[in-house]
């Protein structure tokens, strides 16, 4: 069995998916309800509304509502609200949490982060689309909803409040806003809201700019605690906020105001370097590097240098918000972040021996192994400290940057031995950290590995460690971390029970990316129709998926190019596609999901060296189409278009064709 290299997707900020339809439903009402009434009281002069575009076939339609109103005032107050207003705009917060996307801003918050959205509404046969450039002073609030009829609803509401001083006559109140209300048939692959650039639309990236912003770190301490609390948080939580949440990131460390000295500056690189590895995805890695890049520009060794850079990282375009429903709801700059946390934080004694050159350690997370918790002194081969960890998760101590021993925080007193990687706890979480350490030792003597059949057999134990956790053990706490480390090895049955509010850790951190990956493979499962999606080839032109259904059966190969382990899959792939190609009318398409935009890439150039026969393809958008969060995966298509299987590796990918019938 081939193991799958993961990349843990877990996030952060912003608020997910839709809790139950008929929240959704009752939410949409509410909001339209809310607007009627706005228009029936004439508040601010408000018109009864026009379609601005519509299809007649879908029945998609935009509306829009105009509303201005100026008066003498005494008040110095710009941010009155009447009755109705008010409550159209409290009634889009409060509904947020049911909402697909959601969008806030406040003018007094500076320029709006994105320029402006454009949304797309019609039917299979064509569409119409809608665009809105928002204006520096506007207040911005947008949310839309997916229908369980296969449409959606989206309102987006704006208005600008401004007092003109005059001595003379006294102040003048100037109010002026728009609604767009949206009703739109889901149009397959094509997003109904994204940002609005200037740029070509077929380009698949843009570059973010950012206002000045006050809420910006002011001091070292305070950069240093946000950049660590949003790394955090970034590890925390699922798929969809997770372009939010690098944005943010990106945006505090801008708007840092102050040089950071060398100390300062590797400190915070310690803390950001691993993501641009480990980071979700090819864009967010970028991300990362290009936050690091800002931080650099910031730093003594910028300026030693001259303020000469050798190369600049590329920028991504920030995805539309995503909804959740989560305890506490605030606002950074118009996005709607979520920074309630269930971590609690207990008081850690540890203490243990060392190799007698040892000068420091590091208390670290698993979950995030760039969140350092606190460096202690060794002295003598010897360390004693009391720290805060988060209760009920792995930890580990990095001695001098050369080997790491994990143990379970329970609140009671640890003792480790360095010197042989050995931990001392309580009875509870005794047998906890002898797995977790010896499950660690065996994965790195499997990196060490060369021959192909010895792997094979280590994987396969490790494994079967894994599974007996999992089926066959009482501790569930343990059973977590194993579900964590194994969980892409797992068929859809196996998992279902643990994602369940049944399981009683099914909300613990360790389940997060479990949770995402049982969703991903619902949003493939047998039976659905495949999902048309923009691709690219490697010279550049452009495709749609559409092209190769119909015509036979078709094997999505998904991959991410960079990581040599993925090419390892490739000999196999060309003997099925030798068998099934002309047998069974088999096509393969590889789809690259790191390639596009990426100047590090070597996607083409390893193809040239491959000289593979079937298309390869690079996407942006296809991996969270299909919920792809662990490569490499392949997905299964009939010639009529339905899924017929997302096998797990090689093997089972060879069942499922040897099944199919002559077409």
């Amino acid at each position: 069995m081939i193991m799958k290299n993961r990349t843990i997707v877990m996030v952060i900020f912003l608020i997910l998916a839709v809790s139950a339809q008929a929240q959704v439903s009752d939410a949409v009402r509410n909001i339209h309800d809310k607007l009627q009434a706005f228009v029936a009281s004439g508040e601010y002069n408000v018109d009864k509304g026009r379609v601005v575009n519509s299809d007649e076939v879908s029945g998609s339609k935009t509306i829009a509502y105009s509303f201005s109103m100026v008066f003498g005032m005494d008040s110095d107050n710009s941010t009155i609200l009447f009755p109705h207003l008010k409550e159209l705009e409290q009634t889009l917060r409060s509904e947020a949490m049911h909402a697909k996307e959601i969008y806030m801003h406040d003018a007094k918050e500076g320029d709006p982060l994105i320029s402006g959205i454009q949304w797309s509404l019609g039917n299979t046969n064509g569409y119409v689309s809608g665009k809105y450039v928002f204006g520096k002073k506007q207040n911005i609030r947008l949310l839309s909803f997916d229908m369980t009829n296969g449409y959606r609803y989206a309102l987006l509401l704006l208005w600008e409040q401004q007092i003109k001083q005059d001595k003379q006559i006294g102040n003048t109140w100037l109010m002026n806003g728009t609604i767009f209300e949206i009703h739109a048939k889901k149009l397959g692959h094509m997003p109904f809201i994204r940002p609005y650039s200037e740029r070509k639309e077929q380009e698949l990236t843009a570059t973010i700019k950012y206002a000045p912003d006050s809420s910006s770190p002011q001091t070292y301490e305070e950069l240093l605690a946000k950049v660590r609390q949003t790394c955090q948080i970034y590890q925390r939580e699922t798929t969809e906020g997770k372009t939010a949440a690098v944005v943010i990131l990106h945006k505090m460390c801008d708007g840092y105001p102050n040089t950071l000295t060398r100390e300062q500056y590797n400190t915070l690189i310690n803390i950001l370097h691993p993501f641009t590895e480990s980071a979700v995805g090819q864009k967010h890695k970028e991300m990362f590097g290009y936050t690091c890049y800002t931080l650099y520009k910031k730093s003594e060794h910028y300026q030693d240098e001259g303020g000469e850079v050798k190369s600049r990282p590329a920028m991504i375009v920030s995805s539309s918000v995503t909804t959740s429903q989560l305890k506490k709801l605030v606002t950074h700059n118009g996005l709607v972040v979520n920074e309630s946390s269930d971590l609690q934080l207990v008081d850690c004694q540890i203490s243990g021996t060392a190799p007698d050159d040892a000068d420091s350690i590091s208390v670290r997370r698993s979950v995030s192994h760039s969140e350092e918790f606190g460096r202690f002194p060794v002295k003598n081969g010897r360390f004693s400290f009391t720290c805060q960890l988060p209760k009920d998760e792995v930890c580990y101590l990095l001695l001098d940057n050369r080997s790491m021993t994990y143990f379970w925080v329970d609140g009671q007193p640890v003792k480790v031995d360095l010197k042989h990687g050995s931990v001392k706890s309580s009875k509870a979480s005794q047998q906890r950290n002898n797995f977790v350490n010896e499950t660690e030792a065996e994965r790195v003597r499997m990196l060490k590995i060369k021959n192909r059949a010895e792997l094979d057999a280590a994987i396969n134990r490790q494994c079967e460690r894994y599974r007996q956790v999992i089926f066959s053990g009482k501790d569930d706490l343990l059973r977590t971390y194993a579900l964590y480390k194994f969980y892409s090895e797992l068929t859809y049955d196996e998992l279902k029970p643990f994602v369940s509010n049944k399981f009683r850790y099914v909300n613990h951190l360790l389940m997060a990316p479990v949770k995402e990956y049982v969703a991903g493979l619902e949003k493939r499962f047998p039976g659905k129709h495949y999902e048309n999606v923009l691709l690219v080839d490697t010279l550049g032109n452009y495709h749609e998926l559409k092209e190769y259904v119909g015509k036979g059966y078709v094997v999505l190969h998904f991959w991410e190019s960079w990581h040599h382990d993925q090419f390892d899959i490739l000999p196999q792939l060309r003997i099925l596609y030798e068998k099934y190609h002309k047998t069974k009318n088999v096509e393969i398409i590889s789809l690259a999901t790191d390639a596009i935009n990426n100047p590090n890439s070597k996607w083409s150039e390893r193809l040239k060296e491959e000289q593979l026969p079937w298309p390869q393809l690079a996407t942006k958008a296809a991996w969270n189409l299909y919920g792809i969060c662990s490569w490499p995966e392949t997905i299964v298509i009939s010639p009529d278009g339905t899924i017929i299987a997302s096998p797990r590796n090689v093997e089972e990918l060879e069942k499922v064709l040897k099944t199919l019938n002559n077409n």
